[in-house]
Parts: structure tokens; C-alpha cells; sequence
């Protein structure tokens, strides 16, 4: 098959080349390329209005002559209006005199009678009566082709085969066979998937956050958390899975699995799920992305200078399993590339005004500044020989020892966080923590 695209621009007010650079600039960004350039229904509007006036021709559809004023009128006299076909009974003297008149009109179909009947792909055997169904414009007054003639037509001649939509669509659909049938076009597969909600339950709009996929993008989420995440938002491959890859979509989609109640769009997985992604992520991926939010934040003011690339690396081997989105590095975690100022308010009193902190930790940092080999394990032989000394925990070393280090109270593995670190960072940190208590104690 063929994935196609086509821009539904005719809307001048909402289709600005903003809005439609959204849409390209999200496709590009989630890899999703068309095979073909993509279609814009604003240049195929002299295709639509032929189509109109062959259903015409054919006495599938006739001429309104009814003024937008006569039709409000005839609104508020019934509260449950459908139109009454009015001009449907004109003589063809009468429309001839209104044309010679110079009188505007619409294009509206003549619905048959009967039933339209279809099978959708989510929703099973769905059947109207035409009776339910208006006798719905194809051309406005001024010319225009309506969104309902202009996709079918576009749908037709790009030789779509199968429609795959939201459920808000799902009224349309008998309509839109109309006019297949009556253009004589073949009918495509349908297919109505129900909407995406908020977490109130209701359709998810612009009040609920970021609704584009570039503000996805620009938040920090990577494309392959994205396609993971909406390819299993209300379909499932038969199992429980949280991670799919875009191969494994590919393989496994089947449109049965489609589930026919509305999706909840779960902000806290979507994120949780980036997370799963960035620690699969190796650094060479988001390196550039990387060093720019470095320039970035060190520009902010989050960072007294901007790391180099090595640092920023060893941060992320570190981190990368810790965090949600790459801009956490200079921000949750800026403490790899900084010296704390502030230290928790809860750690402080938990971790530094304790007896003995002080001395264990001028211990310790003199035990670090005499230690050859700085790596890991070391690091870790040397606190739990301390440990074992003093006749105290381990963590009754570890967490002043971390508190001292990065200002916060959590994060990775305590003895690795030290190696990227280095000897002299630790050693000065430690130190700087020392007089912080000290100038604390003397107040």
C-alpha cells in the first residue's frame, strides 16, 4: 500500500501556513513521509465543482434557491429542522426565470430513498435510513464545494481504499456513500476510531496541554516515545506490552485489535514511556540536542559554564536511565556540572546536623585525596572500611556523603555518581559542604 497525504486546506481561516507546517514539520519529525507529494483540496476546487455539476446533470443533485434568512426562518418555526425541499419542487420554468433573475444558489443532493448501509472496520454493521438523512449542500451560494463533496472526491480520484478516521467522522459516512454512488466511484473500507480524551473524560482539546505532535517535540519527547505510545492508545497487539517498536507496529497492526471505547490520553505514561526510551538511547543519538540545551542552560543560568562533550557524556551514561526528557540533565540533575548552593532542607537535617557528620566526612575527604585508583569500587572498599571503623552503617556515610556532593538527597548509584564526578570535584564539594555546616553551627 501507499501512505498518502493530503492537506484539507479549503478552511482559509484555520489553514494558514502555520498550521499546515505544523502537520509537515510532525510528519518529518515522527519519520512518517508520504510516498508522494502531498495533495492540497484548495488546488482541486474546479475537480469538485465538475463533480458537483455531472451529480447534477445526472438529477443526483439540484439547485437551493433558499436564502440563508428563509432557512433560519423555517429553523426557528421547527425546532427539529431538516430541509423541506422547497426548491426541489421548482418548475424548470421557475429555475430558469431565477437564473435569467441572477439569483444565487447552493448545490444540494437529492437523497434517495432507502437505506445506506456499511460495515465498519471498528464499529461492525452500521445501516441509516435516508429519511434521517438532509438533503446536505454540495455547493454553497457563493461556489464553494463543502468539506462533505470535496474529501469524496479527493478520497476517489487519489484511490484511497480505505478510511481510517475518528469516530466524530462516523455521521458523515452514509452521506459521503452518496455521493460515492451517485459519481459512480468505487465505495472505500471505513473505519472509525473513537477519539482520544482528557483525563476528565472529555475529547482532549487545547485546555488539556499540548495538542500538536511539535509540542511533544519541542517538550522533549523523542519520536520513537511518541509512535510507541499512540500506536498502543486504544489498539492492542493481543498482549500487555508497554514498549513497541515502529517495525513491531508495522508487523502486528490489525485493525480488530482497534478498541470501540475512547482512549484516555495518560500524560504521566506518555512521559514515563520517554523515559524507557532516553535509557535506551546511546549518547551519539542526541548528542548535538544534548550540547545545545547545555549552551542552553548555561545561557539560563542553570549552569555557571557550558560542559564539554565528554562530560556531558558521562553525565548521561550516569543519568540517562533517571530522567524523562534530555533538558532534566541541566536542570533535575545539574548538580553533575555545577557545585550545589542550596542543599535540601529535609537532607540538612536528617544528613548534616548529626553528631560526628563533620568529622566523617574531613575523614573522607581526606581518604579520597590520598586514594590512587578513584574509580567506583574503590571509592565503595574505602566508605565501608570507614563504615566498619566507626562502627556506624553504611548509609550513615553514603547519604551525608551525597547530600554534600550534589545539594539533593536522591539520584544514581552513590559511588558511581562520585567517579564521574572525579577526585577533585568530590574533594572540593566535600569540603565546601564542611564550612556550610560549620558557618551553620556557629549562628
Amino acid at each position: 500500500g501507499k501512505f498518502l497525504l493530503r492537506i484539507e486546506d479549503t478552511d482559509r481561516k484555520r489553514s494558514t501556513p502555520e498550521a499546515i507546517n505544523v502537520i509537515l514539520d510532525g510528519l518529518a519529525w515522527l519519520d512518517l513521509l508520504p510516498d508522494e507529494e502531498p495533495v492540497y483540496q484548495s488546488k482541486r476546487i474546479e475537480r469538485h465543482i465538475a463533480a458537483a455539476q455531472k451529480m447534477l446533470e445526472d438529477g443526483y443533485a439540484y439547485r437551493c434557491f433558499c436564502t440563508p434568512d428563509e432557512l433560519e426562518e423555517r429553523r426557528r418555526a421547527s425546532g427539529d429542522y431538516m430541509y423541506d425541499r422547497h426548491c426541489l419542487n421548482l418548475t424548470e420554468a421557475e429555475i430558469q426565470q431565477k437564473l435569467a433573475d441572477g439569483e444565487k444558489f447552493a448545490l444540494r443532493i437529492r437523497v434517495p430513498e432507502g437505506r445506506v448501509s456499511f460495515d465498519d472496520g471498528v464499529h461492525g454493521g452500521m445501516q441509516v435510513a435516508c429519511t434521517e438523512i438532509d438533503d446536505f449542500i454540495l455547493l454553497r451560494r457563493n461556489g464553494a464545494p463543502t468539506y462533505m463533496l470535496a474529501v469524496v472526491v479527493d478520497d476517489a480520484d487519489m484511490g484511497i481504499t480505505h478510511v481510517i478516521r475518528g469516530d466524530d467522522h462516523l455521521s458523515n459516512t452514509p452521506k459521503q456513500i452518496l455521493i460515492y454512488r451517485a459519481l459512480g466511484k468505487r465505495i472505500p473500507e471505513f473505519a472509525h476510531v473513537p477519539l482520544i480524551l482528557g483525563k476528565d473524560r472529555k475529547r482532549l482539546s487545547k485546555r488539556h496541554g499540548a495538542t500538536s505532535i511539535t509540542e511533544y517535540r519541542d517538550a522533549g519527547y523523542l519520536p520513537e516515545t511518541m509512535i510507541n505510545f499512540l500506536g498502543l492508545l486504544g489498539w492492542s497487539p493481543g498482549d500487555d506490552r508497554d514498549i513497541i517498536s515502529r517495525r513491531e507496529l508495522i508487523e502486528l497492526f490489525d485493525i480488530s485489535g482497534i478498541q470501540s471505547k475512547a482512549a484516555v490520553f495518560d500524560d504521566a505514561r506518555v512521559r514515563w514511556l520517554n523515559g524507557q526510551y532516553l535509557g535506551m538511547t546511546d549518547y551519539g543519538k542526541v548528542e548535538g540536542k544534548l550540547e545545545r540545551l547545555a549552551e542552553d542552560a548555561a545561557s539560563a543560568g542553570e549552569l555557571t559554564e557550558v560542559p564539554d562533550s565528554k562530560e556531558i557524556k558521562t553525565a548521561w551514561d550516569l543519568l540517562k536511565t533517571r530522567i524523562h526528557f534530555l533538558n532534566d540533565l541541566f536542570t533535575d540533575c545539574r548538580y553533575m556540572f555545577r557545585d550545589p548552593d542550596v542543599y535540601d532542607g529535609k537532607g540538612v537535617r536528617k544528613h548534616f546536623l548529626q553528631n560526628g557528620v563533620v568529622d566523617h566526612l574531613q575523614v573522607l575527604a581526606d581518604d579520597f585525596s590520598s586514594l590512587g585508583d578513584f574509580r567506583a569500587a574503590s571509592v565503595e572498599a574505602a566508605i565501608r572500611k570507614r563504615a566498619e571503623e566507626w562502627e556506624v552503617s553504611t548509609g550513615k556515610l553514603i547519604h551525608p556523603l551525597r547530600l554534600a556532593c550534589s545539594g539533593v538527597t536522591g539520584g544514581p548509584g552513590l559511588f558511581e555518581m562520585l567517579e564521574a564526578l572525579g577526585r577533585d570535584t568530590v574533594v572540593r564539594r566535600i569540603n565546601n559542604a564542611l564550612n556550610w555546616i560549620k558557618s551553620l553551627n556557629n549562628k
